[in-house]
C-alpha cells in the first residue's frame, strides 16, 4: 500500500511518530506498505520507494529531509500525478469552503484512491456528495477523527451496531469548552480566565469562536446526523447557542443545585448545540477535555462513550482507519 500525508501540522507529525512505533507490525500486514508522499501548506517530498519516517520523525521538517527534493507545489498537483492506495486528508478544517480538503478528497476518490480524513469542513459541506464518489469509485472514506477524537463512535455504529437503530445521539463534543466550564465549576475562575488558560494550552481553534460559539460542535452534529441517522443537514440546520453568556453566578446556582452546566450536542428530531444542566451523576457529566457521547438505540437502550477529544489521542482514529483500509485492500486482492 503506498499513503500519501496531505497535512504535516500537530496531527500530521504524530501519525508519522505513531507509524513508525507500529511499523513492524504494519509491514506484517501488508509487506509493501511504504508512505510515499507527505504534503505541508508549501510543497511536499515524494519517493516511490517510500518515506523514511524514522529520519523524518527525528527532525519534523520536509524541507530538511535529506532523501528526497522538497517540491515547491500543491498538494493537488501531487495527487493529480501520482497514484496512492490511501490518502490521509489532514489540512486546517475550513467550513467556510472546505479548502483545500474538500478539493484533496473529491480528486482522491475521483482517481480511485481510499481517503481517511481528520477534516470536518468537506464532511460538513459535502457528506452526501463524497460518500456517493467513495461508493461510485469503490473507495473507502473513512472518517473516525472527526468527530469526539480517539472515541470510536463510527466504528461502534457500523460494526457493533448493525442490527439496531440509532433513535438519538447527544454529547460533549468540544473539549475546549468543557475545558472552560469545568474550570469555572470546580475552581471558580471566570470565563476570561478561564478562555485564556486553554488559548495558552493551545486548546482553542486557530479562532475561537468556533469553540465558544457552539460552531465546532455543531460541524460535529451534522457530520453525526448525516453519517448515523442518514440526514441531510447542513450546518444551518443546527440551531447553536455557545457558552459566552455562563458567568459565576450561573455556575454557582447550578452547582447548588447538584448540576454541571456543559455545551451539548443533540441529534434527534432536531440537531441544536446549547449550554444544558447535567445531574453530576449522569455518564455524559465528564470534565477537563473529555468528550462523551451518548447513543439511545431502539434495542440496547443507552450506550455512552468517553475519551480525548482532541491531541495526539486522534492519532488513535487515523490509525484505526487505516487498519480497516489495510483490511479492505487484503479482501480486494
Amino acid at each position: 500500500m503506498d499513503v500519501a500525508i496531505l497535512g504535516f501540522g500537530f496531527l500530521g507529525k504524530n501519525l508519522v511518530k505513531y507509524l513508525t512505533i507500529r511499523w513492524d507490525e504494519l509491514k506484517r500486514i501488508d509487506p509493501n506498505f511504504k508512505v510515499t508522499a507527505i504534503a505541508n501548506s508549501k510543497g511536499y517530498i515524494y519517493d516511490s520507494n517510500g518515506i523514511d519516517l524514522f529520519q523524518l520523525s527525528e527532525t519534523q521538517d520536509l524541507t530538511s529531509y535529506s532523501k528526497a527534493p522538497f517540491c515547491f507545489e500543491q498538494a493537488a498537483t501531487l495527487i493529480e500525478r501520482e497514484f496512492f492506495d490511501c490518502v490521509f486528508e489532514l489540512t486546517p478544517t475550513n467550513v467556510k469552503n472546505g479548502e483545500p480538503g474538500l478539493s484533496h478528497i473529491r480528486k482522491s476518490l475521483s482517481r480511485g484512491m481510499n481517503v481517511i480524513t481528520a477534516n470536518k469542513g468537506p464532511l460538513v459541506l459535502a457528506y452526501n456528495e463524497l460518500v456517493s464518489l467513495a461508493k461510485t469509485s469503490d473507495c473507502l472514506l473513512l472518517f473516525e477523527a472527526t468527530v469526539a477524537g480517539a472515541v470510536p463512535v463510527f466504528s461502534l455504529v457500523r460494526e457493533s451496531l448493525q442490527g439496531d437503530k440509532v433513535i438519538r445521539i447527544q454529547g460533549i463534543l468540544n473539549g475546549t469548552t468543557n475545558y472552560i466550564l469545568s474550570r469555572m465549576y470546580y475552581e471558580g475562575v471566570s470565563f476570561d480566565i478561564a478562555l485564556r488558560e486553554a488559548q495558552e494550552k493551545g486548546l482553542t481553534e486557530r479562532d475561537f469562536a468556533y469553540d465558544i460559539d457552539g460552531i465546532d460542535a455543531a460541524c460535529k452534529v451534522v457530520i453525526l446526523a448525516n453519517a448515523i441517522m442518514g440526514r441531510k443537514a447542513v450546518l444551518s440546520d443546527v440551531k447553536i447557542s455557545g457558552i459566552r453568556g455562563i458567568n459565576e453566578e450561573a455556575i454557582s446556582l447550578a452547582k447548588k443545585s447538584g448540576y454541571a452546566i456543559k455545551l451539548i450536542g443533540e441529534v434527534e428530531k432536531d440537531l441544536r448545540v446549547s449550554p444544558r444542566l447535567v445531574p453530576l451523576n449522569h455518564p455524559l457529566c465528564v470534565n477537563g477535555t473529555l468528550n462523551s457521547v451518548q447513543f439511545i438505540c431502539d434495542i440496547a437502550g443507552e450506550i455512552t462513550l468517553v475519551g480525548h477529544g482532541s491531541g495526539k489521542e486522534t492519532v488513535s482514529a487515523l490509525l484505526n482507519d487505516l487498519y480497516t483500509t489495510l483490511r479492505a485492500q487484503a479482501i480486494k486482492s
